[in-house]
Parts: structure tokens; C-alpha cells; sequence
């Protein structure tokens, strides 16, 4: 995913994951989901920083999976992965310096891009508690079902 020249301006920069990041993944999804997964203890267990580098290794297998960087410190990760009926395992974790810059939503345009381009649908589950739930419903995504703590959403490709 490319980044605007503002943000790369203001030194933001994208790399793809290497094994290398594994405890910078573990902190920032630490950092930002421990929150939502205390809250609601009942449907996702205690944190687990095992159940975390399992998906790290898991999302290493993805059609991308990238690392976001501020001068050189990764304060997010992204995913997603593209298949032969629809694009899912999306994530995006962003530590609060990346935040409010407009960063979630560009990944969010890039990844409708695809999805618009392919005509496949985009599933993604987020945190019932977690208001990342109003930046996917401002980018056309609507409730598809309920899990036990999550949210199912979907955005239908424009041409569908």
C-alpha cells in the first residue's frame, strides 16, 4: 500500500513484516486491543501474548502484511488477504501517535479499491466495544452478523 506524500512527509513509511517484528507486533496489538479483549473477557479469555504470535505468524501468510513506521518506530501493522471469492483477515492496528492521521481510512480506500476493481466482497470481524465499528461503517461497511464479541461486517464491491 502506497502512503500519500503528506504522510511520507511527515515520516511515515510502510515495510513488509519480517519474522524480525514479531515482539513490535505483539506490543502494538497489545497496545491496541488488550483493552477491548479485557472488556469483554467472557468471549475472547485473558490476554495471551501466545494466541498473538500465532496470528502473527498466520497473517505471514497473507496477500499483505505490512508494517507502518514513524521515523523508523513501527507503530502499526496491516492485513489483508485477497482470495478467490472475497478479501478478508483484515487488520489494521495503529499505536495513538498513528492515529487521527488519516492512515486507517487510506488502507480502508485501498483495500474497497481492490475489492471494487476484483468485484469481491470485504469481511472483516472487529470488537463489539472496539470504535474502529464507525471507521469501517463510514467506509460502506455494514453489520452482517454477530458473534459472540465481535461484529461480522461487509462492504458489497460497487459493480455487484
Amino acid at each position: 500500500m502506497l502512503l500519500s506524500s503528506d504522510l511520507a512527509q511527515r515520516g511515515f513509511s510502510t515495510k513488509k513484516v519480517s519474522a524480525d517484528d514479531l515482539r513490535d507486533y505483539v506490543r502494538v496489538i497489545e497496545i491496541c486491543l488488550k483493552k477491548y479483549i479485557d472488556e469483554s473477557h467472557e468471549s475472547f479469555g485473558e490476554w495471551n501474548d501466545e494466541n498473538v504470535e500465532k496470528e502473527f505468524f498466520i497473517k505471514m501468510e497473507r496477500t499483505l502484511f505490512e508494517k507502518l513506521l514513524l521515523h523508523g518506530e513501527i507503530v502499526g501493522f496491516f492485513a489483508y488477504d485477497v482470495k478467490e471469492d472475497k478479501i478478508d483477515g483484515i487488520s489494521i492496528n495503529l499505536v495513538d501517535k498513528a492515529r487521527n492521521n488519516g492512515i486507517g481510512s487510506l488502507y480502508l480506500t485501498h483495500i474497497i479499491g481492490l475489492s471494487d476493481e476484483q468485484n469481491k466482497p470485504i469481511f472483516l470481524t472487529v470488537m463489539k466495544t472496539n470504535p474502529a465499528v464507525y471507521l469501517y461503517a463510514r467506509h460502506g461497511f455494514k453489520h452482517h452478523n454477530d458473534l459472540p464479541g465481535l461484529y461480522q461486517m461487509v462492504y458489497h464491491p460497487k459493480n455487484s
